[in-house]
């Protein structure tokens, strides 16, 4: 059996929780009638569910950044640490990618796919995004040498993010960058997650596991919780007053995707929930649950609903595709319950094989991986 790490149930809660309320709202997103979305409570429901993809972005900048002064000087040495960092994050961005691929055919994508068709596999996603940031952070840990560096560093990008995106968010890149890079910076060409703002959560959540580390230092664990609470409460109201102030810094752009004010507003919400599942996991409850054993096996849990969602298993159509959106509001939640079910289930499964045995799990998991390089370089069409 292999030796366990320590491991912080409030972070896993975040990432856990993040991943449930998404299979929600991925769940109503391809299911729900029209009709119902225009009931008065679906505006607050979609409220609640665009606090989801923050706090995943959040959760993997803080935990990163938390976790690297154990690492830092093998980071700095380009050792094994160093090594498996950069698989990991490879592993999340070759995950995201492989999500996107159009057909589940090699022999289709090479001969036959259309530009058109192959538009969708650039699409940067949530993945994508938390890849890229990782990378990033890799990177200023290894300029900047130190972690007092490594932390103004972070700050400088995570400014430059969020206040540029209303601008970068309607300029076109295409004769700047080709297309797979371009999609990164905007959502012009379809883009859910751009770096542009999305980033800023990342670098946001590193931000505060960097001060996090030193308060640690400090035995001020405690009072650095109870001032990221408070000041995600006055990051929200300063966030509206200027909101409500006459005064227009930007071009047209998105409000609700690119806007520096609505962006503080979620980043404030997700550093009081932060804030409150830490004093959960220290006051009130310390335990695993399904939220935590989901969160630590979240790239899994992840990727698991999407494809059962998006998955093209149904002669190259996806569940999404064929039910659309059809269903009754009970239907959903039925929907969403069993998805949400069978997810646990596989996490528990997943995160039990590991703890038993991991050279088992690591079979088992290059065995699935052989079976669908398999199919997908053997499919004709």
């Amino acid at each position: 059996m292999s030796e366990s790490k320590p491991r912080y149930v409030y972070i896993d809660l975040l990432r856990g929780w993040a991943v449930l309320v998404m299979i929600e709202t991925h769940v109503v997103n391809a299911f729900l009638l029209p009709a119902v979305r225009l009931a008065p409570w679906f505006k607050v429901l979609n409220f609640i569910n665009g606090i989801v993809a923050p706090s995943f972005l959040f959760v993997a900048g803080f935990a990163f950044a938390f976790i690297a002064p154990r690492k830092w000087s093998g980071y700095l040495a380009f050792n094994n640490v160093f090594r498996k960092q950069v698989g990991r994050i490879l592993q999340v961005w070759l995950v995201g990618y492989a999500l996107h691929i159009p057909f589940f055919s090699f022999n289709k994508l090479v001969k036959y796919i259309t530009p058109e068709e192959m538009l969708p596999f650039w699409n940067v996603d949530v993945l994508h995004c938390i890849a890229f940031s990782l990378a990033l952070l890799l990177a200023c840990v290894i300029i900047g040498r130190t972690q007092k560096r490594f932390f103004w560093i972070v700050m400088l990008l995570f400014l430059t993010t969020v206040f540029s995106a209303p601008i970068l968010w309607t300029t076109n890149v295409d004769g700047i960058f080709p297309l797979p890079v371009a999609m990164y910076v905007n959502a012009l060409h379809g883009s859910l997650f751009p770096l542009f703002p999305w980033m800023g959560f990342v670098l946001g959540g590193s931000i505060a596991g960097q001060m996090l580390t030193w308060a640690k230092e400090k035995n001020a664990e405690r009072l650095f919780f109870k001032y990221v609470f408070l000041g995600g409460i006055a990051m929200i109201f300063l966030s509206l007053i200027v909101e409500v102030l006459p005064l227009h810094f930007y071009p047209l752009h998105d409000f609700w995707r690119a806007s520096p004010e609505f962006f503080f507003i979620r980043f404030g919400i997700v550093m009081m929930i932060l804030a409150t599942l830490w004093y959960w996991e220290k006051v009130a409850h310390s335990g695993r649950s399904i939220a935590s054993v989901v969160g630590m096996e979240s790239l899994v849990t992840y990727a698991g609903h999407l494809l059962v969602i998006y998955g093209l298993f149904f002669s190259g159509h996806s569940l999404s595709y064929l039910i659309g959106q059809t269903r009754s509001l009970i239907e959903v939640i039925g929907m969403s319950v069993l998805l949400l079910a069978a997810t646990s289930i596989a996490a528990y499964v997943w995160n039990w094989l590991k703890k038993k045995s991991m050279l088992q799990a690591r079979v088992f998991q290059y065995a699935l991986l052989g079976i669908a390089s398999y199919v997908f370089f053997t499919k004709p069409y």
